[in-house]
């Protein structure tokens, strides 16, 4: 996840413009991404990433179209108490963020990635206390 020298995501108007990755970073991204075997994610990130699954334009060039893909087929988990139904290739979180999370590793041999800044510090909280 990007996150600027001085630790924030957003800048001051809630956006991410400023995170718009190089071809090159891009294509480093979708790699990554394609050798996850799910995704959960809050809420932000998840209404932020649905554009992949659902506007056309995203699916101009090679680049976009093949993220789009990738993003599409990849099984997510999404957690928000004010959603009451997601899209594409998701469910909405039904247990707490440690049952989810293995439940996610073991559906899957590969990798499960965790995204959204509130998720993934409840997520490194998790592993802290599990570890000390």
């Amino acid at each position: 996840m990007g996150v600027s020298v001085d630790g924030f995501i957003a800048d001051r108007e809630g956006t991410f413009g400023w995170t718009v990755p190089s071809d090159e970073l891009f294509r480093f991204h979708t790699a990554q991404v394609r050798e996850l075997g799910g995704y959960l994610c809050g809420r932000r990130l998840y209404e932020t990433m649905l554009a992949w699954e659902t506007d056309p334009s995203l699916r101009d060039n090679e680049l976009d179209a093949a993220f789009a893909d990738v993003w599409c087929a990849l099984p997510k988990v999404v957690f928000g108490r004010t959603l009451d139904s997601v899209q594409g290739n998701a469910r909405l979180a039904e247990a707490s963020l440690a049952e989810e999370i293995a439940a996610a590793l073991d559906a899957t041999d590969k990798d499960v990635s965790i995204g959204g800044a509130g998720l993934a510090a409840q997520a490194a909280g998790l592993f802290c206390s599990a570890v000390a």
